[in-house]
């Protein structure tokens, strides 16, 4: 099992987003291409997208999930 894990660019880092699965909101802090697959035989990769809530506790969620949020730092678009 390989464990190259891969920074990727996101145009919502340090951005206010939501999680549009839990409804979650806070700061996009990084995307990361890891492997998520529990057979070491078969390797699963996917964007992994890490996000600071309020509470200063990090979640992650598919990058597919990331929206920007309305207000401060968030705003229509990622402004604000």
């Amino acid at each position: 099992m390989s464990e190259a894990y891969e920074y990727r660019p996101h145009p919502l880092l340090r951005r206010r987003v939501r999680d549009v699965a839990s409804g979650a909101e806070g700061e996009l802090m990084a995307v990361i291409n890891e492997n998520v697959s529990t057979i070491a035989a078969r390797e699963y990769w996917m964007d992994l997208a890490y996000i600071r809530a309020a509470s200063g506790r990090e979640f992650s969620t598919s990058v597919d999930n990331v929206e920007a949020a309305a207000g401060p730092s968030g705003g229509p678009a990622g402004e604000g």
